[in-house]
């Protein structure tokens, strides 16, 4: 029997557990093919080339001692990234496949006692409140329901001065979301890649957050990203020269227009205990 929290409706009318159940199959069906694709098969991280990544939460420093929470842990990359780094690593998904390989991954990596995954929904974790220090997470804020649930599980579980950190998509394009709405998944030959009930992050669930966080929230724009995704939903990236070309003409706005930045797809959400 459904509980009365999973019985809720989402902003698209579909239950709770009707979503979770969706996103959990379209990611079990992902899991498999990107590993092969992504990694060649290779589960092994070789951390010196992923300190962008680490720079870019601002986690590049030593975390030894340091308790994280790895959201929509995927196949596990982020949560083997900062085991190596010396943090303890409580990950989890709603994609029982996408837990396995996390586990697989810490494992081939020589840190499976410091990756803790399990299948759980984000509003409903079973954490110890107020012991973590940062909380993680890249293109899931947008994937959930009710966004302020999340908050307020991310506002207890954090220790006092702990840190929410988020790299997700937003909607503030309305380009963007004029090609979303009436374009994307309506034509044949322009598929809707992402899950049923995902949408980018809007204005009003940003000041949802900042409202549970009492204000401490920095919203940045470490890319510009326009180009690149008509480049990824024609073309799938397929195509070098045109990726190429998509990925030069963001790099000149962000360079050059930083008053466009604002209107970029992609979103860094740092939230504050």
């Amino acid at each position: 029997m459904s509980t009365p929290e999973l019985a809720q409706t989402s902003s698209t009318g579909r239950k709770k557990e009707e979503i979770y159940a969706s996103e959990a199959a379209f990611f079990d069906a992902i899991a498999e093919g990107e590993v092969e694709a992504r990694y060649g098969g290779e589960l092994k991280i070789r951390p010196e080339e992923h300190l962008a990544t680490l720079k870019l939460y601002g986690l590049e420093h030593d975390l030894t001692g340091k308790r994280v929470v790895d959201c929509a842990c995927g196949t596990g990359f982020f949560s083997s990234l900062l085991a190596m780094r010396g943090a303890e690593v409580w990950s989890f998904d709603l994609s029982p496949r996408c837990v396995e390989v996390t586990e697989e991954r810490a494992r081939a990596n020589g840190v499976g006692e410091r990756v803790h995954a399990s299948v759980q929904p984000f509003e409903h974790l079973d954490y110890e409140p107020g012991s973590y220090d940062y909380i993680v997470g890249k293109n899931i804020l947008h994937h959930i329901p009710k966004i302020e649930e999340a908050g307020e599980m991310m506002f207890r579980l954090l220790k006092p001065g702990g840190k929410a950190l988020f790299y997700d998509l937003q909607a503030t394009n309305p380009i963007l979301m004029f090609f979303r709405k009436y374009i994307i998944g309506k034509v044949s030959f322009i598929p809707k890649r992402g899950t049923p009930d995902e949408h980018p992050l809007t204005a009003d669930e940003v000041e949802a957050l900042s409202k549970v966080f009492e204000g401490r929230v920095k919203v940045t724009y470490p890319k510009f990203r326009f180009f690149g995704k008509f480049d990824r939903q024609l073309f799938a990236r397929r195509y070098k020269p045109i990726t190429a070309l998509c990925d030069g003409l963001d790099g000149f706005v962000f360079k050059y227009f930083p008053s466009l930045r604002k209107y970029s797809y992609k979103i860094f959400v740092e939230l504050t205990r």
